[in-house]
């Protein structure tokens, strides 16, 4: 979904209620059997916007309603008996649908599905010069509608909001680019004395001007002329941010706090994909603060994590620490996976390069001493990881990419992938640079060596039948090729004298790459698609050896070496296959092995993430 399209684009139906100054009706009961909540995702065009007056919009959750009628009272004290008020009730967190008291002014019969919705719902027919929105979970009096519309005719401005186990709510901060907006969220107040409303009463008095990034509680006001429509997120927090910080951008100014009120309860927090992409839009602002934060756990569904401010770290070294994450589990069960190699091998390239580096696998995604990490590298294969807003936060697709949503992309700081058509495309969709990193090879494992051996002079192949069909096997069987293959599943897919070990050490691995005569590659549809090479293939071309692998996009562009050869059909592998063929002499495949270690190896790759790091963590910080 294209930035802002997802939020704003969708009209109003036909048939909804209208609402505005001049258009306001009284409450109706709803049926029995309450419909589903309609989704209000905008309105169409520019709202109509009075001069003068004041709208006042209440916002009610579903259940939550026995505040309005005080509510609509006050607001009339302060504006006069024609005072344009309106009420929209929502549907949040599963909420119940109950009745609707009657003598409040509802915008519409029904609930409509989220408090984004709720605010679009309730201005699709105009507003007056000041708009002040304030939810049914918010304590108001007419002197407080006042205060807050008198601010909101110069820019956005949010009350300070205190609830009920007295942690504040006064206004959203980015601390960190790309990390969910932090409000305090510590309690000051022991729940139950008299303290939190002594709070609220001292803080109305004496409460300084303060501005803060965006509003993250519905007890706001705003200038009529700046308004846009709500996004229509599950999380109310950033819904606030995101709505309240495009009006503030529209004013030229920042967010302003004035006053304080009690609210008796918050919306739970759920962060989809939408509410990831709207906090990466602000990924190039300037933070509040140090950049310096903890991160709290991952929230559901998606998994962002809510940060805090911490006192800054300096570190007397360049060393940084590292956390490498990779799909595979724990234990002997992930013992084997190409992702445990991959990381070894890097890791042990970094650490050369003056790192401190450890690998967590698929249990320790996210741990509680996280904190220390620095840099967050996540090898993504299988498993999609939250990024951790503590640290840098660096992404490389190294495999699966068609599992690589665009809100992933754009939830880290830097974006790697090993298959340049796929980072070209991945960047023009995402809106982010996914800049291309293929992968590697390690050439203290894979180098030239003995060609002795039980695979000498044959074609070979390494790997697990993948539990899907191989063609390039296949092919090779059905060609009646020397072939020899390793690795587990194989017994009743080849025939017995094609059956090599069930497992190979990485050491056996390289002496097979560089003894055989002809080693055999394959890819999944997605990887050839996107240009992913498999390190398979540099691996062998490390050791000296020569590879025939199906087509890759873009494959010749990035390695034009006499030691590699792609066979498009049968026809192709049965002549890449015939010992007359003639490929390159020892001397050759020794200088493709010599360039495949200098531009390809794990220390080349962990080099430019090393920069990358670095760069980012300077502009986190800055």
């Amino acid at each position: 979904m294209a930035p802002g399209s997802g939020w704003f684009g969708r009209r109003r139906r036909r048939d909804a209620t209208p609402s505005g100054p001049d258009a306001v009706q009284e409450a109706r009961h709803p049926s029995a059997t309450a419909a589903p909540p309609e989704r209000v995702a905008g309105f169409d065009g520019p709202a109509q916007v009075r001069q003068t007056g004041v709208t006042v919009l209440l916002v009610s959750r579903s259940d939550r309603h026995d505040r309005l009628p005080a509510m609509v009272i006050a607001a009339r004290t302060a504006f006069g008996p024609e005072a344009d008020v309106r009420a929209v009730a929502y549907v949040a967190d599963a909420s119940p649908v109950l009745p609707s008291p009657r003598g409040v002014p509802w915008v519409r019969p029904d609930a409509v599905d989220g408090i984004g919705s709720a605010v679009n719902a309730g201005v699709v027919g105009g507003v007056r010069g000041v708009l002040v929105v304030v939810d049914s979970t918010v304590g108001v009096t007419d002197q407080d509608l006042q205060v807050l519309a008198e601010a909101g005719a110069h820019g956005v401005a949010q009350a300070r909001v205190w609830l009920a186990d007295g942690s504040a709510r006064h206004g959203a901060r980015l601390l960190r680019p790309g990390a969910l907006p932090w409000s305090d969220d510590s309690a000051s107040v022991v729940p139950g004395d008299d303290g939190l409303r002594s709070t609220i009463l001292t803080a109305r008095d004496t409460a300084a001007a303060a501005t803060v990034f965006a509003a993250d509680q519905p007890a706001l006001a705003m200038p009529g002329r700046a308004l846009v429509p709500a996004p229509c997120l599950p999380d109310e927090r950033t819904t606030l941010s995101a709505w309240s910080r495009a009006v503030a951008d529209r004013t030229d100014r920042d967010v302003a706090l004035v006053w304080a009120l009690e609210r008796s309860d918050e919306a739970g927090r759920t962060v989809d994909a939408a509410t990831v992409d709207a906090v990466s839009a602000w990924r190039d602002r300037a933070v509040d603060g140090t950049g310096s934060v903890v991160a709290g756990p991952p929230v559901p569904p998606w998994g962002a994590r809510p940060v805090a401010p911490v006192a800054p770290t300096v570190s007397a070294t360049e060393q940084l620490a590292w956390s490498l994450k990779i799909a595979a589990p724990a234990g002997p069960e992930g013992d084997g996976w190409g992702d445990v190699h991959f990381a070894a091998e890097l890791a042990a390239a970094l650490e050369r390069l003056g790192q401190r580096v450890r690998v967590d696998r698929r249990d320790a995604h996210v741990r509680d001493d996280d904190g220390a990490d620095d840099v967050t590298l996540v090898v993504r294969g299988l498993d999609r990881v939250p990024p951790n807003p503590a640290s840098v936060n660096l992404l490389w697709v190294i495999s699966h990419p068609d599992d690589v949503a665009d809100t992933e992309l754009r939830s880290f700081d830097r974006a790697f992938a090993a298959g340049p058509a796929w980072a070209a495309a991945a960047s023009a969709r995402a809106g982010v640079p996914v800049r291309t990193l293929l992968q590697a090879t390690d050439p203290a494992v894979f180098r030239p060596g003995v060609s002795s051996g039980p695979d000498a002079g044959r074609v070979v192949f390494v790997g697990s039948t993948r539990g899907a069909a191989r063609p390039v096997v296949a092919d090779a069987v059905a060609l009646g090729a020397d072939l020899r293959v390793h690795g587990p599943g194989w017994e009743d897919v080849v025939p017995e004298s094609s059956l090599g070990a069930p497992s190979l050490s990485r050491a056996e691995v390289a002496r097979a790459y560089a003894s055989a005569r002809v080693v055999l590659n394959d890819h999944w549809p997605d990887m050839a698609a996107g240009g992913f090479v498999s390190n398979r293939v540099f691996d062998v071309l490390a050791a000296g050896g020569v590879v025939v692998t199906d087509p890759v996009v873009g494959l010749g562009e990035v390695l034009d070496v006499p030691t590699l050869a792609v066979a498009g059909s049968r026809e192709d592998l049965a002549a890449l296959l015939d010992p007359a063929y003639p490929w390159p002499a020892e001397a050759s495949r020794a200088e493709v092995a010599a360039r495949i270690a200098a531009e390809h190896s794990f220390d080349a790759r962990a080099r430019v993430l090393l920069d990358a790091a670095r760069a980012e963590r300077a502009r986190l910080r800055r």
